[in-house]
């Protein structure tokens, strides 16, 4: 029994609450994560990452992030591409869309941050980067367990095992393709509801 069965009239219920924040086509095999949901995503992001003082998504493409490193602020335009499933692990692409912008006050900090620019070309060393994250040229690659990214599990908890998805985030939308058709009735809705916060809204 699916989980729409399983939860009747109120699993109904919740699929209208959450059609605000997700919707489907089941023909083209695409979710699409609304703007309402990434902009409350980038605040719950914000909340939980010390570094992280803006997350937003740009009027075209992808999202800008902004992160305080001691006195030293850097900037970064970038677009998810794809995540792929390996048992609990996700492994995903993102693809930077400029050269990160790094700028300080700081007298001290200044001459490092030119020479970053000028003599290293203000490219990232993987060294710079956290564990299990690279880079290569302009796409950055990652690695997190399902546990660590609870909408990805309640939207594809029943996903096959290496099962990719393509990303586009456009106009503040994340637009996902799957390889197969994605149903309600395979989404975990309460899950979602605790997401966004369904019940603590008036």
């Amino acid at each position: 029994m699916n989980i729409l069965s399983r939860l009747g009239k109120f699993g109904n219920f919740l699929q209208e609450r959450v059609k605000d924040y997700i919707s489907l086509n089941t023909q083209l095999k695409q979710l699409t994560i609304e703007n309402k949901a990434i902009l409350l995503l980038c605040q719950q992001a914000i909340a939980r990452v010390d570094q992280l003082t803006s997350l937003n998504p740009s009027v075209t493409e992808g999202l800008t992030a902004v992160i305080q490193h001691q006195k030293i602020t850097i900037k970064v335009h970038f677009t998810p591409v794809q995540i792929l499933f390996k048992g609990d692990i996700i492994e995903g692409k993102l693809k930077l869309l400029s050269k990160p912008d790094v700028e300080t006050d700081s007298l001290i900090y200044r001459p490092l941050v030119l020479i970053w620019k000028t003599l290293l070309g203000g490219k990232i060393d993987n060294k710079a980067l956290p564990e299990k994250m690279r880079i290569e040229d302009d796409i950055i690659y990652y690695e997190f367990s399902k546990d660590q990214v609870p909408l990805i599990d309640a939207l594809f908890h029943k996903i096959e095992d290496n099962s990719v998805l393509n990303l586009d985030l456009i106009e503040g939308k994340l637009i996902i393709e799957s390889q197969v058709s994605i149903n309600w009735r395979d989404i975990n809705l309460q899950e979602l509801s605790q997401i966004f916060n369904l019940f603590s809204k008036s």
